[in-house]
Parts: structure tokens; C-alpha cells; sequence
């Protein structure tokens, strides 16, 4: 009778130990973070209108946009469309990306003023921030905050930020890429896989940019912070991010073409 409880005991362990054993790993779980974009939603074409309140010494600066995103369609680059509503000295503004699997985001930005749509090729263009003081730059909202293609994943742990179980990622450059950052660390919370937390370090490990998600809700899209404040420790500078809301809906396919973009009527 012991013998049979003792094995029976010894299966479950094993199987447990096997459960365990079988959990996510980095990649996938950075995948799973991945499915989702910035702004809009996975796969699927979504429309939402976002602010962004940026606050420079003191000083709050607001934007609204409306965002048009189409992802996941085979053979086809993720596309969005982001179109500057306020304040009205920038209204009208338009910035495409296309993102495909592989490769560098095309990017175009077309200017209502002069009726000119350019495109933006120079690393330097792609560097600069969007919004002044955002601490988001074309290229990465172009790229949808997406790392896999230039660093490591590791899990190094699980905690709890805001109530939510996260699991936590710690990012380092692959060899041979050159990346923004030394390293990035993520809590991704474990249920939707929405990141609620992200610190930036440079190369000599110092944080020098934070990313916080709250507030986290569910709409016909999916699951997203309805806030996120992102905070330049070096420039001092601090934007939040806010949903105001967000749909699934079809969008005309020249709504992506940059040839269209002068004669869109939004």
C-alpha cells in the first residue's frame, strides 16, 4: 500500500514537474506580445482615435489622431495609417507605414501645407520623434514595437505590477545588430500578454526611459492599456498615451496607398 502511494505520489510529481517543464518560453511569449500593435489591435483592420499629452518642462502640448490599421493579410505588409486631428496647426498631417515579415518599414509622411507626400528614407528622418517630446520615433511606431528581429528574449522571472501577474523579459541586442538599446526588460501580463511595464537601458545599463500601462480593459479589438505614460528620464520630458476608442472595421485599400494620400476624404 505505501509502494502504491509512493509511486502514485512520484507520477505526480513527474507530471507536475513535466507541466512545468512545458511553460512558455521567452520567444514564445514575446510572439504572443507581438500578435498585438501599438495602437490598434492583431489581425484584422481596426480603426481607433488616440491622444497623447505631452508634457515638456512643465509645459502640456495635446494631440489627437486617428489610427487605421490593417495586419495579418497574407502576402501583404502590415499597414497603418495614422492621421493628425488637433491640434489644427498640424490637422490633416498623414503618416503610412508598411511593415512587412522581413525588412526595414517603408514609411511616408504627407504634408497637407504643401500637398506633398514624402517618404522617409534617411535614418536620421526616421530617428526623430513624431511628436516633439513623445519619446516615440517614426521608425518605431513604423515598426509597431516590434524586437524580435534584433534581440534575445530571456524569462528571468514573475511579478505582480498593478494587481496583474506578469511574466518578466529581459531583451539584449543580437550579435551584429545595432540596436537603440543596450537592453530592454518587460512585464508582460500573463493572461492577454499585454505589456503593462517596459524600461529602456543604454549601453553603460543606464535606465533612461520608462513605459507604463494601467487601466487595462477589453473592446471588440482585444485587450489594451487604456493609458500609457512613457517618461524620457534624460530630457525630462513625460507623454501619456490615451484610447479613446477603437473598432474593428474594413477599411478601403487607398486608405494605405501613398499615391491616395492627397486625395483621401476622411
Amino acid at each position: 500500500m505505501k509502494r502504491v502511494a509512493f509511486v502514485s505520489l512520484a507520477l505526480a510529481v513527474g507530471i507536475s514537474l513535466g507541466l512545468l517543464a512545458q511553460g512558455l518560453t521567452a520567444d514564445e511569449i514575446l510572439a504572443r506580445v507581438e500578435e498585438g500593435i501599438f495602437m490598434g489591435g492583431g489581425v484584422g483592420s481596426t480603426i481607433a482615435t488616440v491622444k497623447f499629452d505631452v508634457n515638456v518642462e512643465g509645459e502640456t502640448t495635446s494631440y489627437t489622431f486617428r489610427v487605421y490599421s490593417r495586419h495579418g493579410v497574407e502576402g501583404e505588409p502590415d499597414k497603418t495609417l495614422v492621421v493628425y486631428l488637433a491640434p489644427e496647426l498640424v490637422a490633416g498631417t498623414m503618416f503610412l507605414t508598411w511593415a512587412p515579415e522581413e525588412g526595414d518599414a517603408r514609411i511616408w509622411l504627407y504634408l497637407p501645407a504643401l500637398g506633398l507626400v514624402r517618404e522617409l528614407i534617411a535614418p536620421r528622418a526616421r530617428q526623430q520623434e513624431f511628436v516633439a517630446g513623445s519619446g516615440i520615433t517614426w521608425e518605431e511606431l513604423a515598426e509597431g514595437f516590434e524586437y524580435r528581429d534584433d534581440y534575445s528574449p530571456e524569462l528571468i522571472g514573475e511579478e505582480t505590477v498593478g494587481g496583474l501577474d506578469c511574466y518578466v523579459l529581459l531583451l539584449t541586442p543580437l550579435e551584429g545588430r545595432a540596436t537603440p538599446w543596450g537592453s530592454i526588460k518587460l512585464w508582460v501580463e500573463k493572461e492577454h500578454f499585454v505589456i503593462v511595464r517596459s524600461e529602456f537601458y543604454d549601453t553603460d545599463g543606464e535606465l533612461v526611459k520608462t513605459m507604463v500601462g494601467d487601466d487595462l480593459y477589453e473592446d471588440e479589438v482585444g485587450y489594451i492599456p487604456r493609458h500609457i505614460v512613457l517618461t524620457d528620464l534624460v530630457e525630462g520630458s513625460s507623454s501619456t498615451i490615451s484610447i479613446l476608442e477603437r473598432e474593428a472595421q474594413e477599411i478601403p485599400p487607398e486608405y494605405f496607398d501613398p499615391e491616395q494620400l492627397p486625395t483621401l476624404e476622411l
